[in-house]
């Protein structure tokens, strides 16, 4: 089968993101079955040819748009959004793409400066659509349902007029949805993104160590519980809102370490909160180092994550996840079976996971126990294997 994967993003320069992994990890898989696979992405440049990092074949192409990433005046990110969401700007590429790789089959995923067209055009030549769901692209113009401080419920005025109705029009076009969570299918079918009638999977991203995870003690210091927070340094992070938390914890019986980067400005603003705090800020970290150093994972975001990597992927390496009832956080935890949750309005909340995680080993040794027997769902292997039973399915139809 010759599988054309789409997404805005594919490991280009200075971006990290947990959906460029998943692509990234599903192209293999798919190749490892002997299938053909192709990425398409956009950027500020061409190429054409095998992804040397991932060593998948992609399509790389020039955004036609105002820019490409970056803070801009409002007047600019309107006209951006009206070229991206009303547009067929990259109509003619994509056709020059489809040409000349034949998919069976086109498996879209980040849709932000990709755009709808790419369905108009699948649709043209008869190619049957897969769209996997991450963020909230087709009903928000930040991708985020998240607008200020506050989680947006239901679709403002303008991201009814400039995202959900033109995405209505073509939304008819997929055969078939992925979510990565119970979750964000309800949040979109809630706002009728897609028709009722278009079927759908629950399917979470895949993670595999770059390593086999080594036996690790059940606590790194006995006396001093080691808490991680992982990932993008950005308000919607809930790191801001955690460090105040963190405060009112006996003094001495822990200690933060944190992995990841963010605008300048911000991360300064967060190390002048912590400066009398146990808190290390790492920079840009490894998975398989940083998870190796930490016995429990706090996921403090504030906006609604359709699903949360890092939630799973600490699990898989035996840290304890505590994360937020935001999104389908609770689902990457079993709501509970396989971590913790708390909320973010409620600090005590926070506290009595910590103090949880800190004091009760039979605790830690029952969640250590179901991921190794769930962590099987998020091998790239067994999700590579439900993601091809949805295209089988849908080129069989087509032939």
């Amino acid at each position: 089968m010759r599988v054309l994967l789409v997404s805005r993003n594919y490991f280009p320069a200075h971006v990290h993101g947990g959906a460029q992994v998943s692509v990234s990890q599903l192209a293999q898989g798919l190749q490892a079955r002997g299938h053909a696979v192709a990425v398409l992405n956009v950027d500020d440049h061409a190429h054409e040819g095998i992804h040397e990092a991932t060593g998948v074949p992609e399509y790389r192409l020039p955004l036609r748009n105002l820019y490409l990433r970056g803070e801009q005046s409002a007047p600019k990110r309107i006209g951006w959004h009206l070229i991206d969401r009303l547009g067929d700007r990259m109509a003619a590429d994509y056709r020059r793409v489809l040409r000349d790789f034949r998919p069976d089959i086109i498996n879209t995923h980040v849709m932000a400066g990709i755009g709808t067209t790419i369905w108009r055009v699948a649709a043209e030549q008869r190619v049957p659509i897969v769209h996997r769901v991450s963020d909230y692209y087709l009903m928000c113009l930040n991708s985020g349902h998240r607008k200020g401080e506050s989680n947006c419920v239901g679709v403002c005025g303008s991201c009814r007029a400039l995202a959900l109705t033109p995405a209505r029009r073509r939304t008819p076009l997929v055969q078939h949805i992925i979510y990565v969570s119970e979750k964000i299918r309800s949040i979109y079918d809630e706002n009728g993104v897609f028709p009722r009638d278009v079927p759908s999977t629950i399917l979470t991203g895949a993670y595999q160590p770059k390593r086999p995870v080594p036996p690790r003690p059940d606590l790194i210091d006995p006396s001093c519980l080691t808490i991680g927070f992982f990932g993008r340094l950005s308000p919607e992070k809930g790191l801001e809102e955690l460090l105040p938390m963190l405060r009112t914890l006996p003094a001495g019986g822990w200690r933060l370490r944190i992995g990841g980067d963010g605008k300048p400005d911000y991360v300064n603003k967060l190390k002048q909160m912590a400066a009398d705090l146990p808190v290390t800020f790492l920079g840009v970290q490894k998975p398989d180092d940083f998870y190796a150093a930490i016995d429990t994972l706090v996921v403090s975001s504030l906006w609604d994550e359709p699903s949360g990597r890092v939630a799973f992927e600490s699990g898989i390496h035996g840290v304890i996840p505590i994360v937020a009832s935001r999104g389908g956080l609770p689902e990457m935890v079993a709501f509970g079976e396989r971590g913790l949750v708390f909320d973010p309005e409620a600090p005590a909340t926070l506290l009595a996971a910590i103090a949880r995680v800190r004091e009760d080993r039979a605790f830690r040794d029952q969640v250590r126990a179901r991921w190794l027997v769930d962590r099987r769902d998020y091998d790239p292997d067994v999700v590579a294997e439900r993601t091809l039973a949805v295209y089988e399915r849908l080129v069989g139809e087509r032939l």
